[in-house]
């Protein structure tokens, strides 16, 4: 199995343009767009991008998206 992104070189701006991608990522963050920080989130890897959200969403979050991110075949 080869998973469809690298977190930790595509752009959460980019991740998000991938209709499945952004379904994970909204259903774990459902308020990400009304973030003060969305904006800027959106120009970091997805990696460094979680790496942040980790203080507000929490560890085990974090995680479940990285897993269900990364578990997207190419």
């Amino acid at each position: 199995m080869t998973p469809r992104y690298d977190l930790s070189k595509i752009k959460l701006g980019k991740l998000l343009t991938d209709p499945e991608a952004e379904a994970i990522v909204l259903d774990v963050i459902p308020d990400l767009r009304k973030s003060p920080t969305f904006l800027v989130a959106k120009t970091l890897t997805a990696s460094a991008a979680l790496t942040l959200a980790q203080a507000q969403i929490g560890a085990e979050k974090t995680e479940e998206l990285r897993r269900r991110v990364t578990a997207l075949e190419a």
